[in-house]
């Protein structure tokens, strides 16, 4: 027994000198990154997906014939656009394509002084990479930009044949050269080949809006929905329906596109059903 006892010292000591003595790789930060960033991500979408689902389903009951009150961003008095969402995302793209190519640029400089002409494949992720920080970069100057315009409804939901409207605010020093607003309508068509399914997000159609200036700092959106446009997709067995009240905004020279996803509903179905 006290032989074995020894050996297993013995074995404890070889296993911690093994790991004292092992060297440090840097290929351990940014690893650590990429799928921190990817775990994070992950989390974060189950996390605001529980908590929409939960409002929805109090939202359903509360208000069985009135679906755009299910959705939390219908229901608030100033509207709230795609920016922060698109930001982030493109934050979490950014950092994940960056990961990947800050280990392509090391192999890239190996490679080639290796000779080896193969390597110059990783300036397709050094090039993706740039991209999504450009986009970055828009999204956060978006971002930036908005927190000097505030959007109000007039008008919830946007009715199928009437005008749809909605009062812009800006802040004093921060009014927009000029302004143009439309609303585009996307659906998602379902693709089956040999290949197996796949799902494209497409713009069906485009309605053009007019701003009228009230007094500096704050203009009405107006835009007049056709009869026979269609509808919101209110549930999940409907083909994924949804309309975006888009405000394009020149500041300095730059256009700043923001996004604002509004209920679009036909009133044959919902003002007669005593909504």
């Amino acid at each position: 027994s006290s032989s074995s006892a020894a050996s297993d010292v013995y074995k404890r000591q070889v296993v911690v000198t093994a790991i004292a003595h092992q060297e440090f790789s840097w290929w351990v930060f940014p690893f650590s990154i990429l799928f921190g960033t990817i775990f994070l991500g992950v989390l974060g979408l189950c996390f605001l997906s529980y908590r929409d689902d939960k409002y929805r389903s109090a939202s359903v009951d509360a208000h069985p014939h009135e679906p755009w009150m299910w959705d939390e961003r219908w229901c608030a008095d100033i509207m709230i656009s795609r920016s922060r969402a698109e930001f982030w995302g493109t934050i979490a793209l950014t950092i994940i394509v960056g990961m990947i190519a800050l280990g392509g640029t090391a192999s890239l400089f190996l490679g080639l002084a290796e000779g080896n002409l193969w390597v110059l494949l990783n300036l397709i992720p050094i090039a993706a990479a740039a991209y999504f920080g450009r986009n970055t970069y828009v999204a956060w100057r978006t971002l930036r930009f908005e927190r000097h315009v505030t959007l109000l409804h007039e008008t919830r939901p946007a009715w199928i044949g009437d005008s749809f409207s909605a009062l812009m605010e800006t802040a004093a020093g921060h009014h927009p050269e000029h302004v143009e607003a439309w609303l585009e309508h996307f659906k998602i068509i379902r693709h089956e080949d040999s290949d197996g399914t796949s799902f494209e997000k497409v713009v069906e159609r485009r309605v053009s809006g007019r701003v009228e200036d009230i007094v500096p700092g704050k203009a009405r959106i107006v835009i007049d929905i056709p009869q026979k446009s269609p509808a919101t997709s209110w549930t999940e067995d409907e083909q994924s329906r949804w309309w975006d009240l888009v405000i394009s905004m020149r500041v300095s020279g730059v256009e700043i596109p923001v996004r604002y996803e509004i209920p679009v509903a036909e009133p044959t179905k919902h003002q007669n059903s005593g909504a």
